[in-house]
This record gives structure tokens, C-alpha cells and sequence, in this order.
């Protein structure tokens, strides 16, 4: 009977650990694109710096890079 349990328990672990890990993706699947430079105020992802908060006009070059 421990036996029986044992197996179990060990298939069962088993099959969890499998999903949890995911499909592997290939590294050179992913592509980026050419960085772009964005002027970013004071709306946007700078909106709770520092700087914004001294002057809500200030401005920052950023660089976008996304993942296609």
C-alpha cells in the first residue's frame, strides 16, 4: 500500500513540476525592435518623478525598445 502511495505521489509531483515549467521558447524566436528615441513629459511614465513634481513641465528623451 505504501508502495501504491508512493508511486502516486511521485507521478502526481511529477506532472507538476512538467506544467509549471512552460513551453521553452527558442532564443532566437525573440526579435526586438530598432530603439526609438520618445520625448516623454510629465503625463506619462515620468508622471510620479521627482523632477516632475519640481516642474510639471519638464520634459525627458526616453528610448523605446519593444518586443515584436
Amino acid at each position: 500500500m505504501k508502495n501504491i502511495i508512493m508511486l502516486v505521489s511521485l507521478i502526481t509531483t511529477t506532472f507538476a513540476l512538467v506544467a509549471c515549467g512552460g513551453p521553452k521558447q527558442d532564443p532566437q524566436d525573440v526579435r526586438w525592435s530598432k530603439p526609438q528615441r520618445v520625448l516623454e513629459g510629465c503625463d506619462g511614465a515620468m508622471s510620479n518623478s521627482q523632477q516632475c513634481q519640481k516642474n510639471p513641465n519638464a520634459q525627458q528623451m526616453m528610448i523605446q525598445i519593444d518586443k515584436n
